[in-house]
């Protein structure tokens, strides 16, 4: 038996390269299906947010597919452009690997939280499409552990390590535009937490719905709504937008945006694949940020001690892996 992984980061691609890796839970039950079709592969687990899309095999010792082709056969696309901008790793590299990426030192932004949640959720996935084995649950489950361990012992938990407070961020950074209202579209997860991050350092937030799903919403306290058909007409009375769903298609697009009489001057767009038309920022005295614009996290003084204390709770997690499987084979045994 063997574990293997690849992936692709924002390290290693930009955003226009990796969102075409963003899939639906119905292109994902797919994927899954066509992946476990392989014989030689025991279980998988696909890890896809919007700064990685990473896959993890357990498989037979003479396994010796790229993993990365396995994902990219699985879901239909070429593998040809994605040749040299993805990572593979095996064996003891690759629980190491995830360990550390749990933990949300492998992130754009250094130790945000919502990377454990990803994670949990991603084996969660698998083990619904009946696709992870024993040994990816076993391993996932360390690295759960290792990154709880971690934010309960180091300081990495602050609530600024999130894209949510970095676009907040560079909101309060636009001194001269005296900002106040602000559509948020989108009124998933991400969009109800940046809502409600708006509303409690003082801005306007309304927040779009779709009628369709009136009855499904959850509501931020003191957040304004507005139907999702009605956005661009909010727009006119906006600073900035905020677009944060998991729409396959553009939530804002230049066509439409260039009929309004007021343009708010920024927009901020949080969704892989992107919300946003890029070609907006061509308009003048337009800013637009994405996820990759956002930016990313220098490793300062402070994290590099930070990361010796974080290796030594992960090895420890490894060691515990290592003492299953061992355990594992030796009941194959007897």
């Amino acid at each position: 038996m063997n574990i293997i992984m690849a992936g692709i980061d924002y390290k290693l691609a930009p955003i226009d390269v990796r969102e075409g890796f963003s899939f639906t839970k119905a292109m994902m039950k797919q994927v899954y299906s066509n992946i476990l079709k392989d014989t030689m592969i025991y279980g998988t687990v696909i890890i896809s947010t919007c700064n990685r899309t990473e896959i993890y095999i357990s498989c037979e010792e003479d396994f010796c597919v790229n993993p990365f082709e396995v994902l990219c056969n699985a879901a239909g696309i070429d593998f040809t452009p994605y040749e040299k901008v993805h990572r593979v790793k095996e064996g003891d590299e690759v629980i190491k690997h995830l360990c550390q990426l749990a933990c949300g030192v492998k992130s754009q932004i250094w130790g945000e939280d919502q990377i454990i949640t990803q994670v949990k959720n991603a084996i969660a996935v698998s083990r619904e499409m009946r696709a992870a084995d024993s040994y990816l649950e076993v391993m996932f489950r360390n690295a759960i552990a290792a990154a709880k361990k971690v934010k309960s012992t180091l300081i990495l938990n602050s609530r600024e390590n999130s894209i949510v407070h970095k676009a907040l961020k560079i909101i309060k950074d636009q001194e001269t535009m005296n900002i106040r209202e602000i559509l948020v579209i989108g009124n998933g997860e991400m969009g109800r937490l940046m809502t409600n991050v708006l509303i409690e350092n003082g801005y306007r937030a309304t927040m779009t719905l779709r009628q369709y799903r009136y009855h499904a919403n959850v509501i931020p306290l003191n957040a304004n709504t507005v139907d999702y058909s009605n956005r661009y007409e909010k727009m006119k009375d906006c600073d900035v937008v905020i677009s944060a769903t998991l729409s396959p298609h553009y939530t804002v697009e230049m066509e439409n945006l260039k009929k309004i009489d007021k343009i708010p001057k920024l927009f901020i767009d949080l969704a892989v694949p992107r919300d946003i038309d890029p070609s907006i920022k061509n308009l003048p005295n337009i800013e637009l940020y994405d996820v990759d614009g956002i930016g990313a996290d220098e490793i300062s003084k402070n994290h590099a001690q930070q990361l010796k204390g974080i290796e030594r709770i992960i090895e420890k997690y490894i060691c515990d892996y290592h003492k299953w499987c061992l355990f594992k084979e030796g009941l194959g045994c007897i």
